[in-house]
């Protein structure tokens, strides 16, 4: 699922959220706000270390995997912080 940056109009800070392309997102996780969100100009995300362009598919799966799972750990963690 894509992911979209977005800045806060109400609170100024800077969230990205995960959403299919067509759905419209207005409610900041941040603040609860309606309304508040606006996206930001993005650009699609790169390869970050030049020397992995030779590393194997799976390798770079595995890499890929490891990030996510981190990346869900840490947004599991910022939600249980909310309630």
């Amino acid at each position: 699922m894509p992911r979209y940056e977005y800045v806060c109009g109400a609170c100024n800070k800077d969230v990205v959220i995960q959403h299919l392309s067509d759905e419209v997102v207005s409610k900041c996780p941040e603040c609860d706000k309606e309304s508040s969100l606006t996206k930001k100009l993005t650009t699609f995300r790169t390869q970050e270390k030049p020397s992995k362009r030779g590393s194997k598919v799976g390798e770079t799966t595995e890499d890929f995997i490891k990030s996510s799972r981190e990346e869900l750990r840490h947004q599991k963690k910022e939600l249980q912080k909310k309630r």
